[in-house]
């Protein structure tokens, strides 16, 4: 069968390197990551990505997944 997305919420703090992102909240609803972002803006996290996840094995060819 089809593999359902999964959306993964990163966040940053303020004055954060971008190294230090955390993954705030894994879910394959939404809803789930929007409200994540609304308890995580309370909790000092001022950046965000939210990413999606296929089941799919990582590309390490892919450039958007390194950043140094």
């Amino acid at each position: 069968g089809k593999m359902k997305t999964e959306f993964i919420l990163y966040g940053l703090k303020l004055n954060e390197p971008d190294h230090l992102e955390t993954i705030i909240h894994t879910s394959l609803n939404y809803k789930e990551i929007e409200r994540a972002k609304i308890w995580a803006i309370k909790n000092d996290y001022v950046k965000f990505r939210v990413a999606t996840f296929n089941g799919e094995a990582p590309n390490f060819a892919d450039p958007k997944l390194i950043n140094v």
